[in-house]
């Protein structure tokens, strides 16, 4: 699938699950769908550095593509910032709502941006075979299965084993970018 799909195809996925948990009145529901919020975007924000940027830069390099994939990679510093205010808040705490709202405002912006200009403009400079080529490495940057969640203990799958976690918090290592 070409590339620009597969993350527009993302962007939709990761909006319908705000929309989830907008309309969530349950607890340990929107505690999930936060958590699953984190592993899309994350899975995403990594799929887009480690594979997407990179090539957007090299095709785009004479057209101002560094200067567009640098702008939104910054704009991923401020997502995992607002991801961090969503996953340490309890769902009970009115400040929840803020932050979700204010991750899901980000998000729809830095999606806007990528969907109005830089897909557009690698589109046109690459091929149709290597943006088939390209959706397929983002694929498969997706890391393997692993736990996000907001409960303070919780166990973790690391290798073949399960490891207990204190706290939230989000590990995933993001693969190193293409050359």
């Amino acid at each position: 699938m070409n590339a620009t799909r597969v993350l527009a195809a993302q962007h939709q996925a990761i909006d319908a699950l705000f929309d989830d948990i907008d309309h969530e009145a349950r607890r340990n529901v929107r505690a999930r769908l936060a958590a699953r919020i984190a592993e899309e975007l994350i899975a995403h924000m990594a799929a887009e550095e480690g594979v997407f940027y990179p090539t957007a830069r090299r095709a785009l390099r004479d057209d101002g593509g560094t200067d567009a994939a640098a702008h939104l990679v910054d704009e991923h510093v401020t997502l995992r910032v607002q991801l961090r205010r969503v996953l340490a808040a309890s769902v009970d705490e009115p400040a929840f709502e803020e932050h979700v709202a204010s991750l899901r405002a980000l998000f729809e912006r830095h999606a806007r941006e990528e969907e109005r200009t830089l897909f557009p403009a690698v589109e046109r400079a690459l091929g149709d075979a290597e943006l088939e080529l390209l959706g397929a490495e983002v694929l498969a940057s997706r890391p393997p299965v692993w736990i996000v969640t907001t409960d303070r203990h919780a166990l973790q799958r690391q290798g073949a084993g399960l490891q207990l976690q204190l706290g939230s918090r989000v590990s995933l290592p993001i693969p190193p970018a293409r050359d």
